[in-house]
């Protein structure tokens, strides 16, 4: 007699029911895993996606050059449609860098503040074949006086606030009537062309924007190729500075959130497989151990088919609940994340991505199915008979020559026949020594992970240590500090016996010739060898004439070590060349370093940074230093530190899947260790009436496990350190980066020590619970015991 659907699906929840702490194993671990494989696979999908929808969208420039007005003619521009690639030219339009552009009203920023030099570019419409601008607000500036802001220059710009042009002549006031995007970034601002006439510096000529789109641009050698085609149809020396959109495109991308689903989805894979192994292990002990019941509900006249179904449904109902709680969490927290991740493209937060939702939770399920389907087949196959006379002990012979071996030695009896129960049921033993594996793969990599972070965002450029000390020659003025106040506050640092070392910074928006616009230049003075940013290659600031710069730079402009960047301050072109490359997180990459010889007139520090000598008073070191700069005007503070929030919120989330992970193993060993102690619960008898003591039996419980935990800590620790480079390269590449030695080597031997020790406190946290009901076991109970 064939059973029907509604008795198989009682005698599945049945199952599930009375094996509430797998279950409970099951939903905990699938929500965990789903949760972070959906919320790793949310970032993934988003990283760059809204820099391409804009780009398209645009029209974005592939090229933008700026060149000089009074050496190239409308006609030498023209037959750069010409060059070789090119598909679209929009342009000649006229530009200035213009500096001491100050804030007047309307902006919730203090009036009067000096902004960073604008790239200001007069534009008759926003349109055209090439860089197809988009207004945030307000409107297109059509009129002398007005201005458009990109909306990547002040957070507050709205229409009606107005700016100062100081350096212009008559420092005329422009009225913000518009805020707008350009993806490319081309611009800062946007005015009527004969505006930009009229806020050049006496007897300056104009720069000519000149926007260009090719038909081969995926790589760094095409866009490469085209600038020189560019480059070859102009007069010499006519090219000031060109810019790719691949540099654009990683300053839009290398955002600290990229950082985050290398390791969200390395943990979520842990999460995954380790769900498959308790699931195996689980359903097989279920099937192992429930042979009589099998036996039973093939004799109702259940069939083989139906058996493995039940089996399969028991699995997958504690499975569909974690798979839902997981979507759930998982969704909640790549919205959360995707919110703050948004670029200024589209003037919001990235979306879900609607195939993720769905790809994340059925490819889950199908894999959980799959894994209870192939170990439920075993039920199917026994037969009635040899499945209701069955035992639940193993087989006849199975560890007998290991307890044989292990009585031979010197080891205590109870010790012996632990280390040997294992060798009873070797599938269940790997399934258990896998599941330790892989929580002390992922403590050990949780841990490595955190200290390769905090040393990859500190910023060594700003002293953060407990006797380091920063001045503010300025105090907290915006206004740049003046080279009087510089110099008082060099001379005074040098001055206090409690000073280690020094040296000073200062940031500064300068055109660089392999980037238009403006470029981020720190400029060092002083010994900043104790200081820098970790090296990759090449060598730290040595004297006036080089640069550093960081990886993303080098990718982004096309550059290398060995190569000469111009820098222009004041008028002057200022030749740099490329000597270091350095790992920057915090940047975008974009920028340059180099020593104040390089500059004349000399540049003025905007803050020093300060080490003080062991042992000195830093409070009073910082009284006695706040004393001697105060006429000037400069604030002195010990330095705080801190930590990028992208690290605290990554920190936090390795450390819950960590702990999931090392709590779904303990479980793991627990569940294990509770269903062999039941199966020989009546051997517990028979070797208590013997003389064995509770302690002795929570002994031999504990001994069965604890070499387990020995042998996954020296397998789980190596797999970790390997993981742990994998995933922080992968991390790197996210953002453009190469990972430094001193980023990637971050264990200690003290540390790899305890982590082998982590295996076994798992191991012998899980059985804990068992070994202590052994120990109190009757021993008359456990002899009725069938």
């Amino acid at each position: 007699m064939k059973l029907g659907n509604a008795a198989l699906r009682k005698v599945a929840r049945a199952g599930a029911g009375r094996r509430r702490l797998q279950s409970l194993i099951l939903a905990l671990v699938t929500m965990g895993s789903v949760a972070a494989a959906l919320l790793a696979g949310q970032l993934l999908a988003g990283s760059g996606s809204t820099f391409d929808q804009g780009f398209a969208r645009q029209n974005g420039a592939h090229l933008t050059v700026q060149v000089d007005g009074s050496k190239v003619s409308a006609q030498q521009i023209a037959a750069t449609r010409q060059a070789r690639g090119v598909t679209a030219l929009s342009g000649p339009y006229p530009t200035l860098l213009a500096e001491q552009v100050v804030t007047t009203s309307g902006f919730d920023v203090p009036s009067d503040l000096v902004l960073a030099p604008l790239t200001v570019v007069g534009r008759a419409d926003p349109g055209g074949p090439v860089d197809d601008v988009s207004l945030v607000s307000g409107r297109w500036a059509n009129a002398p006086g007005e201005i458009v802001l990109s909306n990547t220059v002040l957070d507050s710009a709205r229409p009606g606030a107005t700016l100062t042009f100081a350096s212009s002549p008559g420092s005329p006031r422009l009225t913000v009537v518009g805020v707008a995007d350009s993806v490319s970034a081309t611009a800062d601002a946007w005015v009527v062309p004969s505006e930009v006439t009229r806020l050049l510096p006496a007897a300056a000529t104009p720069q000519q924007e000149l926007l260009y789109r090719f038909a081969e641009t995926a790589t760094t050698a095409q866009m490469t190729a085209n600038q020189a085609a560019i480059t070859a149809t102009l007069p010499s020396g006519a090219v000031l500075s060109a810019q790719t959109y691949l540099a654009v495109r990683q300053a839009s991308t290398t955002g600290a959130t990229e950082i985050i689903p290398p390791a969200l989805a390395t943990f979520g894979i842990l999460g995954v497989v380790m769900s498959v192994i308790i699931l195996a292990g689980t359903v097989g002990a279920a099937v192992g151990t429930g042979t009589r019941r099998i036996g039973i509900i093939k004799a109702l006249g259940f069939t083989p088919g139906q058996v493995v179904r039940a089996y399969c449904m028991q699995a997958l109902i504690p499975c569909a609940v974690g798979i839902v709680l997981g979507t759930s969490v998982g969704t909640a927290g790549a919205t959360a994340v995707l919110a703050k991740a948004g670029g200024t493209i589209d003037g919001g937060g990235r979306s879900l991505t609607l195939w993720v939702e769905f790809a994340v939770p059925l490819g889950a399920a199908a894999l959980i199915g799959l894994t209870a389907l192939l170990v439920s087949l075993r039920a199917g196959r026994l037969g009635t008979i040899e499945a209701l006379t069955s035992g639940r002990a193993p087989k006849t012979g199975r560890g007998r020559r290991t307890q044989r071996l292990l009585a031979a030695t010197p080891l205590p009896r109870h010790l012996s026949l632990g280390l040997a129960g294992p060798f009873a049921r070797p599938a269940r033993t790997l399934a258990l020594t896998a599941s330790i594996a892989f929580g002390v793969l992922a403590v050990t990599l949780a841990v490595g992970v955190a200290d390769s972070l905090n040393r990859a965002t500190t910023d060594l450029t700003g002293a953060s240590g407990a006797s380091a000390v920063q001045v503010a020659p300025n105090g907290e003025n915006p206004a740049p500090a003046s080279q009087q106040q510089s110099d008082r506050v060099a001379a005074a640092i040098a001055a206090d016996p409690g000073t280690a070392g020094s040296y000073g910074t200062a940031n500064l928006q300068m055109p660089v010739s392999v980037a238009s616009g403006g470029t981020n230049v720190i400029v060092y003075q002083g010994d900043s060898s104790w200081g820098h940013y970790p090296l990759v290659s090449g060598h730290w600031l040595s004297a006036g004439g080089q640069a550093v710069v960081p990886t993303q730079f080098l990718a982004a402009t096309g550059t290398r070590l060995g190569d000469t960047v111009l820098l222009t301050y004041e008028g002057r072109h200022v030749p740099l060349t490329l000597v270091g490359e350095v790992f920057d997180t915090k940047q975008q990459g974009l920028i340059v370093m180099t020593e104040s010889q390089s500059f004349s007139p000399a540049v003025p520090m905007g803050a020093f940074q300060i080490e003080v000598k062991s042992g000195t008073d830093v409070s009073a070191y910082v009284s006695r230093l706040t004393r001697a700069v105060e006429s000037v005007g400069a604030t002195v503070q010990a330095s705080k530190g801190g930590t990028l929030a992208v690290v605290v919120i990554l920190d936090a989330i390795s450390a819950l899947m960590t702990v999931l992970l090392v709590v779904v193993a303990g479980f793991g060993v627990l569940g294990a260790v509770i269903l062999d102690t039941r199966e020989r619960v009546h051997d517990l008898g028979v070797y208590k009436a013997v003389g064995m003591t509770p302690r002795q039996a929570t002994g031999m419980v504990l001994a069965s496990v604890g070499w387990l935990g020995v042998i996954a800590g020296a397998v789980g620790v190596p797999a970790g350190l390997l993981l742990h480079t994998v995933v922080m390269r992968l991390m790197g590449d996210a953002i453009g980066v190469t990972m430094p030695s001193q980023v990637l080597s971050v264990y200690d031997s003290p540390e790899l020590a305890l982590l082998v020790v982590g295996g076994v406190a798992i191991a012998l946290i899980g059985a804990l619970g068992p070994a202590g009901w052994a120990g109190r076991l009757r021993t008359a109970t456990a002899l009725r015991t069938e």
